[in-house]
């Protein structure tokens, strides 16, 4: 796979950045860093960070936003698998009740045969 070289800019500085994913990946990569750089340093206007410290905030906060969003995937692949569960089981009933509607047809298939029978043995005499 080639690598895909890409020139970003994040916190007003150029950066060349090189990876296997697409460069559109990356753009937004950067462009997700650089808004949450950017968030950072308004907040904090007044108290004047320095450079270290917005940078470590905002790898502190993607990180804080990947661990939520790696918790809700968890919790949506367990639901996931709960409604697969549930999907196979009804899946199992409705083969059930099919069954059973078909036997049910066919008991009543009999006595309807049998019904006319006795009725046309019935008339014979």
């Amino acid at each position: 796979m080639s690598k895909n070289k890409v020139e970003v800019i994040i916190g007003g500085n150029i950066y060349y950045l090189q990876g296997d994913e697409s460069q559109e990946h990356i753009q937004k990569v950067a462009a997700l860093i650089n808004k949450q750089l950017n968030s950072i340093q308004k907040a904090n206007v007044r108290t004047s960070l320095n450079t270290s410290k917005v940078y470590m905030l905002t790898a502190l906060n993607v990180a804080s936003e990947y661990i939520k969003i790696e918790e809700e995937l968890e919790a949506y692949t367990n639901e996931l698998q709960k409604c697969s569960a549930e999907n196979l089981a009804l899946k199992d009933k409705i083969r059930e009740m099919t069954l059973e509607i078909t036997e049910i047809k066919n008991q009543l298939a009999a006595a309807k045969a049998s019904h006319k029978k006795n009725d046309h043995t019935n008339r014979g005499r």
